[in-house]
């Protein structure tokens, strides 16, 4: 048994992963979400902008990471010139991004795959008790996505500068992602407020559906050890 408990623990690892992918995805591509957090930061007036310019700058971004468009070119108007909206280097640096971002989505999807087909082996094997084990792997998984998850959480919280230039060395080569504040509109159209607050409400989002499960997994591996401890009396 307590091998197909370490089998779902490990598939559950990788569905919260999914789920957390899927909620970052979801909260990205909210049109209306992002509509009313720039008119809340009062992005407009400091870059020269009308808001629905802003807002269909933005979306071409996700368009293009989600690989529904193949180019950021987009013309709008600056203090009444118009202009391209981006520039070479925040357009080099978006080809990094959209790599970046289409590997871990293929990555979201092969691993939801995976832990459907451990799942389904444990089940098969172990019929009856299947759900036991998977239910009580889960809460093992959860656990330590949970300990991951504080330490990075507390990190953003304490020091969300710190994190975010720590998170680009990570994953990028090169120091394209060092755009100039003093030129570069993309960076300026997403302050960290910005970029805070998505991360915020992707981990509440994910949070909640895990939860949901966990606390579904939680009362079944109670309500199981308590079913099994009264039939030894």
């Amino acid at each position: 048994m307590k091998k197909y408990i370490t089998l779902s623990a490990i598939a559950s690892v990788f569905l919260i992963i999914a789920v957390l992918f899927t909620s970052l995805r979801l909260v990205m591509n909210s049109e209306s979400r992002h509509a009313r957090e720039y008119q809340r930061l009062n992005v407009s007036e400091r870059l020269g902008m009308s808001s629905d310019d802003i807002l269909a700058s933005l979306m071409v971004l996700v368009d293009y990471m989600e690989d529904r468009r193949d180019d950021i070119k987009l013309e709008v108007s600056v203090f009444g010139e118009t202009m391209e909206m981006f520039n070479e280097r925040e357009t080099l640096h978006m080809e990094d991004v959209k790599d970046l971002f289409l590997t871990w989505r293929t990555a979201s999807y092969l691993l939801f795959a995976v832990a459907v087909m451990i799942f389904a082996i444990v089940a098969l094997i172990l019929k009856k008790n299947a759900l036991f084990a998977i239910t009580r792997g889960f809460l093992w998984g959860l656990g330590f996505i949970c300990a991951i998850g504080i330490v990075i959480t507390l990190w953003a919280v304490i020091d969300f500068n710190s994190f975010w230039t720590a998170f680009h060395l990570l994953f990028f080569d090169n120091d394209l992602w060092l755009l100039d504040g003093r030129t570069s509109r993309m960076i300026n159209m997403l302050p960290s407020e910005f970029f805070s607050n998505i991360i915020l409400e992707f981990i509440t989002l994910g949070v909640g559906v895990i939860l949901l499960l966990g606390a579904s997994s939680l009362i079944h591996v109670v309500s199981e050890k308590r079913r099994k401890l009264k039939n030894n009396f």
